[in-house]
């Protein structure tokens, strides 16, 4: 019986062959494949089926591939489908099962951070001012004429989908249960509004393509090389009208209209079919991925649920359906009981840095009850969460003056099949250190700095602000 054709990886062209080409080969291998060397070969036949019992045999992709070039008749298929430079895609990494995802338009967005930005960024190259000074440095609310941002740079953004506008204080309380005798009265439009304070436009240069496109749903996952379309929005929260930085340059009750925003733009895009990950988070500092200073947040809803969130939901699941509860209560309750990294709480929230922090002076916010949603939370829950993320972020920056940081909002995903086993959370992360080859190399994180020993210096910080909470946590 004549022994099975090798499959030589290194003879496999880039380009596509054509069916001569194909034939050629398959000819070379059943006649001579002996003549390759042994360590440049896949597995024969034999040892794959000792090691994957049941799997067809490579003759079968030999065949697909003669098939994926020329069909029967001598005529060329339709080449595969790759991607292109108008529209997002996905692409899988059938080894270590993530998805990434190709943004060609992502890199034509302007970047203050570049030397030469002034330069280079269009919407800079129209503004008659040199803008050498940063206005905010002179006046924290200040308006820079070159940010498109600010308030009266409208027409460089796309048209509001979201903006709100402070007013007062409400004449009642919100609640009795709140700590706020009053909260702030806040104008919502579902668009644009003059004298605007936060506003939410659509991202120029999003990360993924609209849910408009023309080949929304395409995916192919022949060969080796799956590939989808990735659909959703991409929105942009302008924390302020006028130019900041620093969210703690800003008025605290900002804070709160931000969050306001998160829950309608989470509510918005979870009633859209087909989106099934919502991601929200910032972006403050060069370090941290910004591209523009003008204080922002960002929200991208994807029709991807990535491989990372989908094991973190298995997980969650699989403990819930074991116990009974949360995996993210328990921890919490864990955490609370050995007390060593908690920060702070409230009667509601607490602040603590996770017992196998990823990353060095992470924070993580949760609810001390259970809650799966961050937009089923009531304007009293906001006013309360805005407050003490108010308090974290200046732990933060006081701990690490003039460090970059990213926060990460975590809501139960739309795509979620058991969302009463997740429980929200919002992370807060200076960056500290830099992630480097073995990181990269390993999805493995070196922190060189204990959990325990960043609570510590955040608790003295908080302790000196306000120790009403904290010594009650110790």
């Amino acid at each position: 019986m004549p022994s099975e054709p090798e499959f030589n990886a290194d003879a496999t062209p880039a380009d596509p062959l054509t069916p001569q080409q194909v034939n050629e080969a398959v000819r070379e291998y059943q006649i001579g494949p002996n003549t390759i060397d042994i360590d440049t070969r896949l597995s024969s036949i034999g040892d794959t089926e000792s090691m994957w019992p049941g799997r067809p045999a490579r003759r079968s992709l030999i065949r697909s591939l003669e098939r994926s070039v020329a069909n029967p008749n001598g005529g060329t298929e339709t080449p595969a489908y790759r991607g292109d430079s108008a529209s997002s895609h996905t692409r899988r990494d059938l080894i270590t099962g993530d998805w990434t995802i190709y943004a060609p338009k992502r890199d034509q967005r302007p970047n203050e951070f570049e030397p030469t930005a002034h330069v280079q960024t269009p919407t800079r190259a129209v503004c008659n001012d040199p803008c050498s000074v940063d206005p905010c440095a002179v006046d924290p609310c200040a308006v820079d004429p070159c940010c498109p941002f600010c308030e009266g740079a409208e027409e460089q953004t796309p048209e509001a989908v979201w903006s709100a506008k402070l007013g007062g204080l409400s004449a009642t309380a919100m609640d009795h249960a709140t700590t706020r005798f009053a909260g702030p009265q806040v104008l919502i439009a579902d668009g644009e509004q003059p004298d605007w304070d936060v506003r939410v436009v659509p991202n120029k240069f999003p990360a993924v393509s609209s849910m408009e496109s023309s080949k929304v749903g395409r995916i192919e996952r022949q060969n080796l090389f799956p590939i989808a379309d990735v659909v959703g929005g991409h929105d942009v929260i302008i924390e302020s009208a006028t130019h900041a930085e620093s969210v703690m340059r800003l008025d605290p009750a900002l804070v709160y209209v931000k969050l306001l925003a998160f829950r309608a733009r989470i509510r918005y895009w979870s009633q859209v079919p087909g989106i099934n990950y919502i991601s929200v988070f910032k972006n403050c500092g060069r370090d941290a991925g910004a591209s523009l200073r003008h204080s922002h947040s960002q929200v991208i809803a994807t029709s991807l649920m990535p491989h990372r969130i989908r094991t973190a939901l298995l997980r969650c699941e699989h403990h819930r359906a074991r116990t009974g509860c949360s995996l993210g209560c328990d921890l919490l309750r864990a955490e609370m009981e050995e007390k060593s990294r908690v920060i702070d709480r409230t009667d509601s929230l607490v602040a603590f840095c996770p017992f196998a922090s990823r990353f060095p002076g992470l924070i993580r916010i949760t609810s001390i009850a259970h809650q799966p949603h961050f937009d089923a939370f009531s304007d009293v829950a906001l006013d309360q969460l805005a407050s003490f993320l108010w308090r974290v972020l200046s732990w933060v920056n006081q701990a690490f003056p003039g460090k970059a940081f990213n926060y990460m909002l975590h809501t139960c995903p739309p795509g979620s099949q058991q969302p009463e086993a997740f429980q929200w959370s919002l992370d807060v992360m200076p960056r500290l250190n830099k992630t480097a080859g073995f990181e990269w190399s390993s999805d493995c994180m070196i922190n060189s700095l204990l959990p325990e020993a960043a609570a510590a210096q955040y608790r003295a910080i908080a302790r000196q602000n306000d120790p009403r909470h904290v010594l009650s946590a110790q």
